[in-house]
């Protein structure tokens, strides 16, 4: 996995999301957390970014600690939320010795795991930073987004003052997409920085991710179309777990 490249868009990545609700993705994300036996209170948010999700989580009254990969992104969540301790850690090594009501993770971060292997293990040490009848709650993109929404694309988007993205989206096989984000940033009259990144996704079943869930010893597991309540179909683009 390469994540240097979220650190490189950091400063502008709030730009190009600006158009998302996560006020209305948090009131979603609590109502979920309802299904759990024990009362909610405390949070771990994996792969909090730039700790949009995270401001919102704690308007509703949580108290949540972020954990990201990315040093940049995490200082932009710290300037934003500067009430909220932000942890720098890999999922897949995490290791804080605690142990939460809750562990949160949306936005298709866990599809920057590119195996099986990895996501199984990531998913065991969420478990193993839950209280009992602690639950989990996440979404991932399905190998059906792969193969549409992130395959064959190409757009030209203007975010902010004047910053210029060009977005291109391939399926490359295996349920992976990669996708080359071409950012062109004003320095001056006329000039602009030129930044390139490339992300890749892997897509994973709702199938495959409930196996995982159940092998990393959570006992019960939902799955959801999207932020809805609804079954997820075989056109499902991303689907929001619950598991306890």
């Amino acid at each position: 996995m390469n994540f240097k490249g979220f650190s490189e868009i950091a400063k502008i990545y709030d730009l190009l999301f600006e158009d998302i609700d996560y006020g209305e993705w948090a009131v979603y994300i609590s109502k979920i957390l309802n299904f759990a036996p024990i009362p909610v209170r405390r949070i771990l948010e994996v792969g909090c970014g730039t700790g949009n999700l995270t401001r919102e989580l704690v308007r509703l009254g949580y108290e949540v600690v972020g954990v990201d990969v990315s040093e940049g992104m995490l200082e932009v969540a710290r300037r934003k939320v500067p009430g909220v301790r932000f942890v720098r850690a890999d999922v897949r090594e995490l290791a804080l010795g605690e142990e939460y009501d809750a562990v949160v993770s949306t936005f298709d971060s866990l599809n920057n795991l590119l195996t099986e292997e990895d996501l199984a293990l990531a998913f065991k040490r969420i478990r193993e930073h839950l209280k009992p009848r602690g639950i989990f709650v996440g979404d991932l993109n399905t190998p059906y987004a792969m193969m549409t929404d992130w395959n064959d694309t190409l757009f030209v988007k203007e975010v902010g003052d004047g910053i210029l993205t060009i977005w291109r989206g391939e399926y490359v096989g295996d349920s992976v997409s990669e996708l080359n984000l071409t950012v062109f940033l004003p320095v001056g009259e006329g000039l602009y920085r030129r930044m390139d990144e490339t992300f890749r996704e892997k897509g994973y079943s709702p199938n495959v991710v409930m196996r995982l869930l159940k092998g990393a010893g959570f006992i019960r597991v939902w799955a959801f179309d999207d932020t809805s309540f609804e079954k997820p179909t075989r056109r499902s683009k991303r689907v929001t777990y619950a598991a306890i």
